[in-house]
C-alpha cells in the first residue's frame, strides 16, 4: 500500500471533531437524564465517589437495618415465638362499716370516727396494695417471688432472682393495677401473672390482707378508747365507793340509818306519850277533887306528868328544835343525808353510765367494724388477654416504619446541606 493511500484513509481533521462532538453529545444526553446527585454525576463522567457519599450509603444501610428490619425481626422473633402468656384476674370491692350493737351517732360519740373515715380508708387501701408491706405479707402467704421466677417464663418478663424489694415493688406496680370510682368509692384491682391459677390466687389474696390491714388501724384508736372508757369506770367507781362511805360514817354519828323510818319511829313515841300524859293528866284532875295536892298520891301523879313532859320536850328536840346544834335533831340529819343520798344517786348513775359505755367500747373492740364488700370477687381467667402479640407487633412494624422515613429524610436532608 502507497503512502498516498495511507493518507486517504486517515481522519480528516474535521472527521475527528465531528466524532468529539458526537461523544460530548452523547454524555451530555446522560448527564442531563441523571440525577443531580454528585455521586451519580461521578458515575455517569466514571469518577469514584468521595468519601462523604460513602459514609452517607453506609449510614442508610445502617439505619434500614437498625432502625427499620432488627426491630420487626425481634418484635415478629418475640411476641411470635418468645412472649409467654399473661393472664388477668379482676376483683372489685369497697370499704364498709358496720355497726351491729350501737347507731352511727353513738359510735362516732364513743370513738370519735366521723364517716368521712371511709373515704380516707378507701385510698389506704389502695395505697397499701402498691406498698412494701402488701409485698412482706404475700411473701409469708404464698411465696410471691416464685410466681413470678419460674423458669417456663420468657426472661424479659421474668423476675430477676436477686431482685430487691425495691425492684420487686417496680416489678409489682407493672403486674398489679388499682383504680378507685369517685362516684361510688369502689376499688378496682386487676392482677396479671403468667397463669390463670396464680393470677385469681394474688387477687383473692389482695383482698384479705387488705381487709385485715383495715381492720388493724384501728387497733390503737380502740385500744385508746377502752382505755378512756376503763379510767372513767375507776373513777366512777371510786366517787361511789367515798359517798357511800360519807354516808355510812354520817349514819354512824347520827345514829339513823334512814330519815323515814327514824322519824316514823320518833313520831309514833311522841304521840305515844302524848297520849299516856293525857291520861296522866286526866287522872290528875279527876283525883284532885277529892284528894288535895299535898298528898302523897297527888305528889307521885304530878311527878309523872312532868316526867312525861320532859320525855316529850326531848323528843321534840330530837325531831326539830332551833336550840339543837348542827347535827343533833332529826332535821339537821335529814337535810346532811339528804344531801349525800343525792350524791350517791349521781354516782350511781355516773357508774351505771361508765359500766354501759365500757361494754360497748369492749363489745365494739371484738367486732369486724371495716370491711372489704367483694362484690365481684377474683374469678378464675379462661384466656390468656397478653401480649397483644398482633397489635404489638403491628405497632412495631409501623413505629420503625415510620421513625426510618424520619431517619432517611434527615440524612438527605443533611447530605443536601454538605453537597451544596
Amino acid at each position: 500500500m502507497t503512502n498516498l493511500d495511507q493518507d486517504i484513509r486517515k481522519p480528516s481533521a474535521l472527521e475527528k471533531s465531528r466524532q468529539a462532538a458526537k461523544a460530548l453529545s452523547a454524555t451530555a444526553r446522560k448527564l442531563r437524564f441523571s440525577t443531580s446527585n454528585r455521586s451519580d454525576l461521578y458515575k455517569a463522567v466514571g469518577l469514584r465517589p468521595r468519601l462523604i457519599d460513602r459514609v452517607f450509603r453506609w449510614a442508610f444501610m445502617i439505619n434500614t437495618l437498625v432502625v427499620l428490619i432488627l426491630p420487626v425481626i425481634a418484635s415478629f422473633l418475640y411476641f411470635g415465638v418468645i412472649a409467654s402468656d399473661q393472664y388477668r384476674s379482676e376483683t372489685r370491692f369497697v370499704v364498709r362499716t358496720s355497726t351491729p350493737a350501737i347507731g352511727t351517732d353513738q359510735l362516732g360519740k364513743v370513738t370519735g370516727l366521723p364517716s368521712a373515715k371511709i373515704v380516707q380508708d378507701t385510698q389506704i387501701v389502695t395505697n397499701f396494695i402498691h406498698s412494701r408491706s402488701m409485698l412482706e405479707e404475700l411473701e409469708e402467704a404464698m411465696d410471691l417471688r416464685s410466681r413470678f421466677m419460674r423458669p417456663d417464663i420468657d426472661r424479659p418478663a421474668r423476675l430477676k432472682p436477686d431482685a430487691t424489694y425495691e425492684e420487686l415493688l417496680d416489678y409489682w406496680d407493672g403486674m398489679v393495677k388499682t383504680s378507685i370510682s369517685p362516684s361510688s368509692g369502689i376499688i378496682t384491682v386487676t392482677v396479671n401473672a403468667f397463669s390463670a391459677e396464680d393470677a385469681r390466687d394474688i387477687a383473692t389474696e389482695i383482698t384479705r390482707s387488705s381487709e385485715r390491714m383495715i381492720n388493724q388501724l384501728s387497733d390503737r384508736i380502740w385500744q385508746d378508747v377502752t382505755g378512756t372508757a376503763k379510767v372513767n369506770l375507776d373513777r366512777a367507781t371510786e366517787k361511789l365507793q367515798e359517798v357511800r362511805a360519807r354516808v355510812a360514817s354520817q349514819q354512824n354519828e347520827s345514829g339513823v340509818l334512814t330519815v323515814e323510818s327514824s322519824s316514823l319511829m320518833l313520831s309514833s313515841l311522841l304521840t305515844k306519850l302524848q297520849q299516856e300524859k293525857i291520861a296522866l293528866e286526866q287522872s290528875y284532875a279527876v283525883r284532885l277533887e277529892s284528894i288535895a295536892r299535898t298528898a302523897p298520891q297527888m305528889k307521885v301523879l304530878a311527878r309523872e306528868i312532868e316526867s312525861k313532859q320532859a320525855q316529850i320536850e326531848d323528843l321534840q328536840r330530837q325531831i326539830a328544835s332551833p336550840d339543837a346544834g348542827e347535827g343533833k335533831n332529826l332535821a339537821s340529819v335529814s337535810a346532811q343525808l339528804s344531801n349525800l343520798q343525792f350524791e350517791t344517786r349521781l354516782a350511781e348513775e355516773q357508774f351505771a353510765a361508765s359500766v354501759r359505755t365500757f361494754e360497748q367500747v369492749q363489745f365494739m373492740s371484738k367486732q369486724q367494724l371495716m370491711y372489704l364488700d367483694s362484690f365481684l370477687p377474683p374469678s378464675l381467667p379462661d384466656d390468656a388477654l397478653f401480649p397483644r402479640r398482633g397489635l404489638w407487633m403491628g405497632m412495631t412494624v409501623l413505629g420503625s416504619f415510620f421513625l426510618w422515613l424520619a431517619m432517611t429524610g434527615i440524612m438527605k436532608l443533611v447530605k443536601s446541606k454538605v453537597d451544596v
